[in-house]
C-alpha cells in the first residue's frame, strides 16, 4: 500500500506529457497548484486513516506538500487562504486527520 501511495504522490508531482508542437508554460497556474495540494493532503490523510504512516511521516509529507504549493503558487496573497480551503475539504472526508485544526461550521 505504501508503494501505491508513493506512486500516486509521484504521479501528482510529475509534469504532464506534452506534445512537441505545443508551447509549454514554465509556470503552473494557481488552480493546478491547488489541485496538487489537495491530492497530496488527501493521500496523506488516507494513509494516516489506514495507519500506513507514522505521525512523523505525516508531518514530513505535509511539509513537502505545503512547500511545493508555495513554490508553485503564483498569487502570493492567496496562498494561506488556498491552503486552508484544501485542508477544509480534506477535513470533510477525514475529520480526524488534523486534530489540532478545528473546522468552523
Amino acid at each position: 500500500m505504501k508503494r501505491l501511495l508513493l506512486t500516486l504522490l509521484a504521479a501528482l508531482a510529475l509534469p504532464k506529457a506534452v506534445n512537441a508542437n505545443e508551447k509549454v508554460l514554465s509556470e503552473m497556474n494557481d488552480i493546478e497548484a491547488n489541485k496538487i495540494l489537495l491530492g497530496q493532503v488527501l493521500s496523506v490523510c488516507y494513509a494516516v486513516d489506514r495507519n500506513h504512516i507514522t505521525m512523523k511521516q505525516k508531518i514530513d509529507m505535509l511539509g513537502f506538500a505545503l512547500n511545493l504549493h508555495e513554490r508553485a503558487h503564483g498569487n502570493k496573497q492567496t496562498i494561506q487562504e488556498d491552503q486552508m480551503n484544501a485542508i477544509g475539504k480534506v477535513l470533510d472526508i477525514f475529520p480526524d486527520c488534523f486534530p489540532e485544526v478545528k473546522k468552523e461550521k
